[in-house]
């Protein structure tokens, strides 16, 4: 099956296997295996090891200049982010396609749905927050820390903040703020 059109998508997600059911580009840290998607939960080992090899979480690029972590305010100030680093590029698409970010009222998958095995960071909140930061920075570190329930999970500290970016909901749309 041929993949759909993707226009407005930085080349290395571009040329990611498409999910076929939702038309969306597959990140590499939710492609399961099979080539199948799993949009809930992120792939650990494959994670760290795009980290540590300087590669794009979503595209497996090579990193070059500055990194970008999404997640709530609360990321940013603690500079501890469960999701690995990627392109702001990369970022900035991630922002508009993953309903669970661009959509308001979207929710996450219930509990049913989350696989079985899948890992949460002790204190991680499954409340959505109102406000999207991005953080560029250059340089973070990865590591592991517990998880509920048992086991670890992967964690990324950031170290140089070098500029931040804000996202609010207006109307129930994803908007930058600017002079942020």
């Amino acid at each position: 099956m041929p993949k759909p059109t993707m226009p407005e998508l930085p080349a290395g997600l571009a040329a990611r296997p498409i999910d076929q059911r939702r038309g969306l580009p597959i990140p590499a840290v939710n492609e399961r295996p099979d080539g199948t998607a799993d949009f809930l939960s992120i792939n650990g080992r494959t994670a760290i090891k795009l980290a540590v090899a300087g590669r794009c979480s979503l595209c497996t690029r090579p990193m070059s200049g500055l990194a970008a972590f999404l997640g709530g305010p609360k990321s940013a100030q603690s500079g501890g982010y469960s999701d690995p680093p990627m392109h702001e590029e990369c970022a900035e698409a991630a922002l508009r396609l993953c309903p669970h970010i661009a959509r308001q009222h979207a929710r996450r998958a219930t509990e049913h749905r989350i696989p079985e095995g899948t890992a949460v960071p002790e204190g991680f909140s499954e409340a959505k927050p109102q406000e999207w930061v991005m953080v560029l920075a250059s340089s973070f570190g990865a590591g592991l820390m517990p998880a509920e329930g048992g086991g670890l999970v992967p964690i990324f500290l950031l170290a140089d903040y070098e500029r931040t970016r804000r996202f609010v909901y207006e109307e129930g749309v994803l908007v930058e703020k600017t002079g942020s």
